[in-house]
């Protein structure tokens, strides 16, 4: 079936592995995909609170066990790129400040996500989402300066360094984040 609108896949909470994305481009006509990484929702958790509204205690429990289950959303970023290097990837789960916008960015997203932090001020009011986004804005171009970049594009490019679990995680995957980094930023 053709649709006359791009289409795109959105995991939510559990993030995308480079052999799930390299599926999607092969087999699909999407064009993005939306990582979702955990980080941000949980769908684990969502069921989770619905099973506890039925007070249906032993669903809750098994949700619960699998609330923190998926792929941390740098390293999905990272693995999307890697197995669906022609699609566009949204950087989402877990972004939460304009900092946040510059790591996804850096790392090889072409867009970042943000939802619940936005939707929590939209409850209150456009006056309160506008200084939300402004403040977004303002430690994205903070983020610019302090990594010498003067355009997106640059930013892009501009010098990563990867610790801890997201670093353990990719050396697990056999992925060499230098490598990556000169191949497709």
């Amino acid at each position: 079936m053709e649709l006359p609108v791009p289409i795109m896949v959105k995991e939510t909470g559990a993030g995308i592995c480079r052999e799930i994305a390299s599926l999607i481009a092969r087999e699909t006509n999407v064009k993005a995909i939306d990582v979702a990484g955990l980080g941000g929702t949980s769908w684990s958790a969502v069921e989770m609170y619905r099973a506890l509204r039925r007070k249906n205690y032993y669903a809750a429990e098994i949700a619960k066990n699998f609330w923190n289950w998926g792929i941390p959303t740098a390293v999905s970023i990272i693995e999307t790129r890697i197995g669906a290097p022609n699609l566009k990837v949204i950087g989402s789960g877990g972004v939460r400040t304009g900092l946040d916008v510059a790591k996804a960015l850096a790392i090889g997203a072409n867009v970042a996500g943000i939802a619940l932090p936005a939707l929590r001020e939209a409850v209150k009011g456009i006056e309160n989402l506008e200084k939300y986004l402004r403040r977004i804005i303002d430690e994205l171009k903070i983020a610019m300066l302090l990594t010498g970049s003067k355009t997106l594009k640059q930013l892009r490019k501009t010098d990563v360094v990867v610790t801890g679990r997201v670093k353990e995680w990719l050396e697990q995957r056999g992925i060499d984040i230098r490598e990556y980094l000169e191949k497709f930023r």
